[in-house]
Parts: structure tokens; C-alpha cells; sequence
């Protein structure tokens, strides 16, 4: 009797004998050869269907670990890689930016959200402009399949660091008696004690500014 294992990475099991397919496309009843197959996700009945036919390793490659029994948990092998921390996407974004199987990382990178993507994408990528493109034309226009596939296949792996995208500061808005369209209202303030009165006056002064006001030296 052989044992199911379930992984987000296939590639520790690429030693020795083995058929790799999209979907079980042939019985696992080959002595001695593992089994990978790739499948968007797999149900608990469907592993109590093959588990007793496998005559050495079924490897199933999924992204998201689905709901098992716990008679189930004791008879298959869950690898770490899908164990892991909720919303922790890291490995998705190394493979992305830096690996060179690109179809290990299409099978790794479904179910990451696009706008975190996207995200990760101007960090790392931001003059790619075919891409983004591509992107623009797709995303949320068309199933999510095709930005995923475009990250995936569109991106050239390279062995730099992965930026983390940083968090946008919140624009501050302009006080009362500008315009939301006034560029330089914060410049005005800062070079002219009239203005940053007249601010005061209104009872609600901006970030950082004094709320007493300050004394005018004018010609006579």
C-alpha cells in the first residue's frame, strides 16, 4: 500500500521514477514511481477513492489545503508548503519575481489576490509597459485566469530581492479656503505667516502648524 501526499510544491518529489499530468490521467499502480498531479483542488472523497490503489506515492499539488477528517489527516502526508501562516503570500511572490519554472509558479500562484499582485507588480516591475498593458486589458474585465496567467508567464524571473510594496501615506486635505484642485496650498502655508493666520482663524489648523498665531512685521 502506497500513501497520498498533498503539497503546494511538487518539487521535492521529482526524484527517482515518476509521471507528472494535469489531472490523474493514469493509475497510480506502478511500483516504485510517484505520481504528481496537478489539480486546482481535490476533496476528501476523492483521496478515499485512490488512497488504497496506490501502490507507492500520489502526490497531489494544490494551493489551499481542503477540509479533511481526522481519520483522513492520519492516512495521507500533508507537506509543510501548505501549512502556512493565513494571508502569508511570500512564497507566491518569490516564485513569481525569481524562479525560472514558470509553470511551478502558475500552479503555486492560483488564488493569490490581484490587487495585491498588482501591487507587488509596481514594486518590483513598474517599466514593463507591455505587461501592464495587458494587465490594464484584463484585469477584472476577464476571469482573474488570464491576470494570473500573465503575472505568471509575463514577469522575467531575475535573482533580485523582492520588494515589499510600502503602504501609501494618506493625503492630507487642504484646509478651509482652498480649493480641493490647489497644487501648492501646503507651499503657501509653509512660506507665508498671512496665509497660516488666516488658517488659524478658521479654527482648524493642518499637521504640525502652531495653533497661536504669529505676529506680522509690516512696512508703514
Amino acid at each position: 500500500m502506497g500513501v497520498v501526499i498533498l503539497t503546494a510544491d511538487e518539487t521535492p518529489y521529482r526524484i527517482g521514477e515518476y509521471i507528472e499530468s494535469r489531472g490523474i490521467q493514469y493509475p497510480p499502480s506502478a511500483p516504485k514511481t510517484t505520481y504528481i498531479v496537478h489539480v486546482d483542488t481535490v476533496k476528501e472523497k476523492e483521496i478515499k477513492r485512490w488512497i488504497d490503489l496506490v501502490s507507492y506515492r500520489l502526490v497531489f499539488v494544490i494551493t489551499k489545503l481542503p477540509k479533511l477528517s481526522n481519520v483522513i489527516k492520519e492516512k495521507v502526508i500533508i507537506d509543510n508548503s501548505l501549512i502556512e501562516r493565513k494571508g502569508d503570500f511570500k512564497k507566491q511572490f518569490e516564485g513569481l519575481f525569481r524562479w525560472t519554472d514558470r509553470e511551478r509558479v502558475f500552479g503555486m500562484f492560483k488564488g493569490t489576490p490581484i490587487p495585491l499582485a498588482i501591487a507587488f507588480l509596481r514594486a518590483n516591475r513598474i517599466d514593463n509597459m507591455k505587461l501592464w498593458r495587458m494587465i490594464a486589458d484584463s484585469t477584472f474585465v476577464l476571469p482573474k485566469e488570464y491576470t494570473e496567467s500573465l503575472l505568471c508567464f509575463g514577469v522575467q524571473p531575475k535573482r533580485d530581492y523582492v520588494q515589499w510594496p510600502k503602504k501609501q501615506k494618506k493625503s492630507e486635505e487642504p484646509p478651509e479656503g482652498f480649493r480641493q484642485s490647489d497644487v501648492y496650498w501646503e507651499d503657501l502655508i509653509k512660506c507665508s505667516a498671512k496665509v497660516r493666520n488666516d488658517v488659524r482663524d478658521t479654527g482648524k489648523v493642518t499637521k504640525g502648524m502652531k495653533k497661536t498665531r504669529e505676529s506680522i512685521l509690516e512696512w508703514v
